[in-house]
């Protein structure tokens, strides 16, 4: 099993924001992430839960990862986010932000300071329940660039 410390305005261990994508792929290949799915803006790695989006240039502006606590273990703010139910993982990050006052809300948030992505917190994936009992555990958390943050504001916007 790897773990990788998710970092804010960094990466994912060895995948780096910003990286150019023969980088990125080589270094998920070397830290034993499986290549999956690729597409013209995008990679997925270990069995797809590794996603990374590029930019026009080719350049990392977002990753993002779902548990698979067999294969890897995302680590942010200290907390296991395969292990973490997600609105403890929400409150630690709007204390990071500087006390969000923004709504927990199980289908996602984007914490704009950061540029942390949470999406669709669901009981289905609590890979590791005590003792049978789920717990509602994000399916994605991801990081982004500034301009990936300028693109799901943007979206928003059109959207409402």
């Amino acid at each position: 099993m790897i773990t990788l410390q998710l970092v804010p305005h960094d990466g994912l261990g060895p995948l780096k924001l910003g990286a150019a994508r023969q980088a990125l792929r080589a270094a998920a290949t070397s830290a034993g992430l499986a290549a999956g799915e690729t597409h013209a803006e995008s990679d997925s790695f270990a069995e797809d839960t590794v996603q990374v989006d590029y930019d026009e240039a080719g350049r990392v502006r977002f990753i993002g990862i779902a548990p698979l606590p067999a294969v890897h273990r995302a680590v942010l703010l200290g907390l296991d986010c395969a292990d973490t139910p997600a609105a403890d993982l929400f409150r630690a990050l709007a204390a990071a932000e500087g006390g969000s006052a923004a709504a927990f809300d199980p289908d996602g948030h984007l914490f704009p300071r950061q540029i942390v992505a949470l999406w669709a917190a669901d009981e289905q994936y609590d890979l590791l329940a005590p003792g049978g009992r789920r717990r509602p555990i994000w399916g994605q958390v991801g990081i982004g660039t500034p301009a990936y943050r300028d693109l799901v504001e943007k979206t928003r916007a059109r959207d409402t």
